[in-house]
Parts: C-alpha cells; sequence; structure tokens
C-alpha cells in the first residue's frame, strides 16, 4: 500500500482543530492547525475539546513537528492551555504564529495599532454606554471573541518553543520547518496589517474617556462581576421616538465597529500551502475576503487538491472569484475536496452561509463537515500522491 498523507478535521463544535500527518523521508511528521473553540454558549463545550485533545496525543504521542497558530481569536488558541490545565501536554519543536502576535508588532506598525486601537476604543464607549446585555441579537458570539483576553492563550502557545517564528507572506520559511520532501508556503497575512482595517466612521468615534471607566458594564466587568443593565427608557421630557433611535443608532456604532474588529482580526490568519508529492492542500484559517483579494493580487494561487475551508463556512470567509478561479477552477483536478470545519447551531443561522457551501461543493464534488461526525471525533481524509490520485475519506473508529 502507498503512503498516504492523512489529514484530521476535529468536531470540536464551533473552532478548528486540523493535525495533519506526512509522510516524510521514511519518517510520520505532525502539522497541528489550531485547536480551541468559542468560550460561550453550546458550541463552546470543553468536552469535545478535550476529546479531540485526546486523540490528537494518541496520534502523536504528545509531539508534534510544526504548530501553526493562525490567528488570534479564542476559537482557535484556547485549547493547548485549557488540556494543560486538565494534565494534557504538548510538545512541539516548531511554532509558527501569526506576525502580528509578536511581542512589540504594534510598536513597529503604527499605522495597524492606531487602526486597531480607534476600533477597541469605540467598542469600549459602546459598551460604558450600553452595556454589554444590549448587544444587537446575533452579536454576543463576536463580541465575546473580540473584547475578551486572549494573552494567556497566545502566551502558552508561545512557550511551546523557544524560539516561536511570527510569519506572513513574504517570510522565507524553507528553513523553518524540520520536513525535507514537503514545501510550504505562506499565503497571508501582509505583514503590516493595517490593509486590514477600515476606518472608524466619525459618528462612531465616540471618545472613549467621556465615559465612566470605573462604573458600570465597563467596570464591572473588569471587576469580573455580571453586570445586567436595565433597559434604557427615555430620560423625563425626552422624546421616546428619538430616545430610541439613538439607542438603534448606537446598538448600529457598536455592531459595525465589532464586526470590522472582527474582520481584521480574522484576516491576520496565516494561510498556509502544502506541497507533497504533487499533492497541494491549503489551509485557510478564518481568512476574510480582503485577505483571499490580497492573496489572488500577490500569493500567486494555485489549484489545490484540498482546501480547508475559511472562517467555518460563513459568507465572509467565501474567497472572491479572483480568488476562487485559480484555487478551484471550474474545470477542476480529479479528487479535489474541501473540508470544512463547523458547527450548526440555531444562534449562527449564516455559518455555514449556504451558497458558499453549495458553491465549494460545486467546485470540488465533495465537501466534508466535522459537524457529521460526533463532538471531539475527527474526519478523516487521506491523500495518496498524484501519481496515485487516491483520496478517500472516513470517520474515526
Amino acid at each position: 500500500m502507498s503512503e498516504q498523507l492523512t489529514v484530521h478535521a476535529y468536531n470540536v463544535l464551533f473552532g478548528d482543530a486540523i493535525l495533519v500527518e506526512v509522510p516524510d523521508g521514511g519518517q510520520r511528521r505532525f502539522i497541528l492547525f489550531d485547536v480551541g473553540n468559542v468560550v460561550a454558549g453550546e458550541g463552546g463545550r470543553d468536552q469535545p475539546l478535550l476529546d479531540a485533545f485526546d486523540d490528537i496525543i494518541r496520534r502523536t504521542d504528545g509531539h508534534v513537528d510544526l504548530y501553526v497558530m493562525t490567528h488570534e481569536h479564542l476559537d482557535h488558541v484556547q485549547g493547548l492551555r485549557l488540556a494543560a490545565e486538565r494534565g494534557r501536554t504538548l510538545r512541539a519543536d516548531t511554532v509558527w504564529m501569526t506576525a502580528s502576535s509578536e511581542p512589540g508588532y504594534y510598536d513597529r506598525h503604527p499605522d495597524a495599532r492606531q487602526r486597531r486601537l480607534e476600533l477597541l476604543e469605540a467598542v469600549e464607549a459602546f459598551d460604558a454606554i450600553l452595556g454589554a446585555d444590549a448587544l444587537p441579537v446575533g452579536l454576543e458570539r463576536t463580541h465575546a471573541l473580540n473584547v475578551a483576553r486572549t494573552a494567556d492563550y497566545v502566551d502558552h502557545i508561545r512557550r511551546l518553543t523557544p524560539r516561536p517564528h511570527y510569519v506572513h507572506r513574504e517570510s522565507d520559511v524553507r528553513d523553518l520547518h524540520p520536513l525535507a520532501e514537503a514545501e510550504l508556503r505562506i499565503l497571508a497575512p501582509e505583514e503590516d496589517t493595517s490593509v486590514y482595517y477600515g476606518r472608524v466612521r466619525a459618528h462612531l468615534a465616540l471618545p472613549a474617556h467621556g465615559a465612566d471607566r470605573s462604573s458600570g458594564a465597563a467596570g464591572a466587568r473588569r471587576a469580573g462581576r455580571k453586570q445586567h443593565p436595565p433597559a434604557p427608557v427615555p430620560p423625563p421630557g425626552v422624546d421616546a421616538g428619538a430616545f430610541y433611535d439613538l439607542i438603534k443608532c448606537l446598538n448600529g456604532g457598536l455592531a459595525e465597529s465589532l464586526l470590522a474588529i472582527d474582520k481584521a482580526g480574522n484576516n491576520t490568519s496565516l494561510v498556509v500551502e502544502l506541497t507533497w508529492r504533487g499533492r497541494r492542500l491549503l489551509f485557510a484559517g478564518d481568512a476574510e475576503q480582503e485577505s483571499w483579494r490580497l492573496m489572488a493580487r500577490h500569493a500567486d494561487l494555485r489549484p489545490v487538491d484540498l482546501l480547508k475551508v475559511a472562517h467555518h463556512g460563513s459568507r465572509t470567509g467565501r474567497p472572491p472569484a479572483e480568488a476562487l478561479d485559480r484555487i478551484l477552477p471550474e474545470v477542476r483536478r480529479d479528487g479535489a475536496v474541501a473540508v470544512l470545519s463547523t458547527h450548526r447551531s440555531d444562534r449562527w443561522k449564516d455559518v455555514p452561509d449556504a451558497d458558499a457551501i453549495a458553491e465549494l461543493e460545486a467546485r470540488t464534488g465533495t465537501l466534508y463537515r466535522t459537524d457529521d461526525v460526533p463532538p471531539g471525533a475527527p474526519i478523516i481524509v487521506t491523500l495518496e500522491s498524484a501519481s496515485e490520485t487516491k483520496c478517500e475519506v472516513r470517520s474515526a473508529k
């Protein structure tokens, strides 16, 4: 039987955990892309994440050759520290982290710092005025992912090795991994992430210093208390219609600022192309459309045999035509498949997006979803060399 490259995509509910096993000069090398899920709600339960981690340890004997942290969102980074707190550890020879997670990054890139701070200050001001309980419907997960502290989880990943590598599209990574037979390329992100941040509209750039930072919802969250502010009511003498129009405008501003932060964070995702014995695999993290457009312009996109679908199959992760036509041309290569790490939920009805998934299915002919296997288990896709042209999928036994 020929040697096979194997991709294990785990059902960790709403998050990513992708283990790749690569035959390499008589050895088996392991690459692990992310381990995490959201921290709130049914999609963030701990046990599936821990079950997936136990299976990863079993398959790798607790050691991976390369760990890739695509970006800093909790649904991608929280798993290793959570597992360590439960007595489970993983060793990694080499660690790649997205460039913007490097200490001192924003000191060297003041434009990115300024644009990020503008948005964060706008969200803080809205929170102080309205309280997080006043979030527009459906934005609770986005709020949790983008205002929660990720530093401890990222630091845990950083400490896996004495010298992690902070990489971006222009990084030369040929000597930054131990694989002899496989070629790895970084297609995104751009080194200067300011290209992913839109500017805060003037009417949304609220003065954060004008809010009371030591009291109310924002102060309670800093003190670790749960705050339930009452629903806002018009002050005496203020027209109710005008008052509620103002609240609607504030909510809309909070939503816009949160979504801008979320989009920029996703666009800092490492996008990694792996070529092995004529097979090409693309692991897209949570890259959104702006990242895809820049990849189409700068990154020499090529047809792939396997695509790890970006951003859990959301509409925003759908590659625009100029990128999609190059990675999954309509006259596709035999055996092309897509792997989708996602979670069905009535709460997030737009994830995955039906139109985006239908287009990927039409381009590949085969799309596998992690939520088709039990929580904690992997979808397993195997690829033989291009000369063998065999691809198959199975669930964990």
